[in-house]
């Protein structure tokens, strides 16, 4: 556990992030294999159908996301006024929440993954597997939110590095079954794609099960058996009045991803397999500035519960000036070999062709999205979540969605449209964050006041 306010703020973010990043990447680097897996042993298609089942999965997981980032920065405000009665309370509060919900999502994403997928458009050649894999995701959809809550209390803690250990377990795990299930190599099962998910789903139950048991017996706070389990409606009450316009927010961010796909869809399996494959490079250029940012995130929520808000803004400056310098490099390594990283994920060459095109549109919007990350997280960390939620709602329903639609139904552009709508976009929400922050709307008084010891 670490008081970020204390000593150096650059070295406090720097030694904050590289964890985080760390185990961004490693999810990421798992993401990437898996896909590797699924496009060399199965084929276009398994792969194409993996990239149609992810906006569904991403949707609903988007209900339970702001009760975490809420969660969060809650206990970030109560390890800042150093009040741990106070942050056992919020763990044992939001873990009844979180998992009850997960439950209902969980059972709605089973009933509905099909009748999701028609509506989407899936190619039929394709649709019966991503239903498959689908079904089985959903199954391991309560493991993956543990793991994101156990992250989310230790990061609130100033512990970042634990939660890596975590992430070299589960990916680790992952990147060892996946190949042996997908194509039933030494004594497992010949699985196909449900392999993969069935790889998710072994990897998630061992990794949560890990944790609980380190956890309880490094820090007491996390022993389940001395919880109390008393629903207390005001830390409920504070947790959805902070995470609702998260969850909204990241509910936009699915409906957009959807309409995305859909119109992906269009194009058939070659252009999905290409869109999946872009995807999945895009988290790892994404990576350093969510990492930044989720740290610019806790450091202000600490700074507000030290009552040391002239910090604040010495973090934005060094985290926007980094974020800035991993997206050029990302920038420039993709645009000199875009063909050759497509090419590790399969040999069609179609997909190739259109995975390049996708690079030479898309990679422009990490310099964007680096400065997004860095004053949403800056801003989200003062508990002021509502404006991104309405910034996304402009930025990625009305102008991402729209403007793709207007490309590919009014021009009869092809699937540039759609890449010229995410980068316009991109750069819409870059300036929107920056204007909230520069108009200091978040700092006012009632919102910069802790949350009370007596909540």
């Amino acid at each position: 556990m670490k008081n970020l306010t204390e000593g150096n703020v650059l070295k406090n973010l720097l030694v904050y992030s590289w964890p985080i990043m760390a185990g961004d990447l490693l999810q990421s680097l798992y993401s990437a294999i898996d896909a590797f897996w699924v496009g060399r042993l199965l084929g276009p298609d398994a792969l194409a159908a993996v990239s149609s089942s992810m906006p569904i999965m991403f949707f609903l997981i988007s209900l339970i996301i702001g009760l975490t980032v809420s969660t969060v920065i809650m206990t970030g405000q109560a390890y800042g006024m150093d009040d741990m009665e106070f942050v056992s309370k919020i763990m044992s509060n939001s873990f009844i929440t979180i998992i009850s919900l997960c439950f209902v999502i969980t059972v709605l994403g089973i009933t509905f993954s099909m009748p999701m997928l028609k509506f989407l458009g899936t190619p039929a050649e394709i649709i019966k597997d991503a239903r498959i894999f689908l079904v089985i995701i959903f199954c391991s959809l309560i493991f993956m939110f543990l793991q994101n809550w156990f992250a989310g209390i230790l990061r609130g803690l100033g512990d970042s590095k634990t939660p890596l250990l975590f992430s070299c377990v589960y990916v680790g795990l992952n990147i060892i079954l996946a190949p042996l299930l997908i194509k039933g190599w030494w004594i497992f099962p010949e699985l196909k794609i449900a392999g993969s998910a069935v790889a998710t789903l072994v990897s998630g139950a061992v990794t949560s099960i890990i944790s609980f048991c380190y956890l309880a017996k490094k820090h007491v706070i996390f022993n389940i058996t001395r919880w109390k389990f008393e629903l207390n409606k005001n830390i409920i009450k504070k947790m959805f009045t902070i995470g609702i316009p998260v969850t909204f927010q990241m509910m936009i961010v699915s409906i957009s991803a959807i309409a995305v796909i859909s119109f992906v869809n269009r194009f058939g399996p070659g252009i999905i397999a290409a869109f999946g494959i872009g995807l999945r490079i895009d988290q790892f250029s994404f990576i350093p500035a969510m990492s930044l940012g989720a740290a610019a995130s806790s450091f202000t929520a600490q700074a507000i519960g030290a009552k040391k808000e002239e910090l604040i803004h010495k973090a934005a400056l060094w985290v926007t000036v980094f974020s800035l310098a991993f997206a050029l490099v990302s920038f420039a390594v993709i645009n000199l070999f875009p063909s050759q990283i497509t090419a590790i994920f399969t040999g069609d060459a179609s997909v190739i062709s259109h995975g390049a095109t996708y690079f030479k549109y898309i990679t422009f919007t990490y310099f964007a999205y680096a400065i997004m990350f860095a004053f949403q997280g800056i801003v989200r960390g003062s508990g002021d979540t509502l404006p991104s939620t309405v910034f996304s709602f402009i930025t990625l329903i009305v102008l991402r969605v729209g403007l793709s639609w207007l490309l590919l139904d009014k021009t009869g552009m092809d699937e540039r449209g759609i890449w010229i709508g995410i980068t316009a976009s991109a750069y819409l929400a870059a300036l929107l964050n920056v204007w909230y922050y520069k108009s200091g709307k978040w700092k006012n008084r009632e919102r910069l006041k802790p949350y009370s010891r007596e909540i």
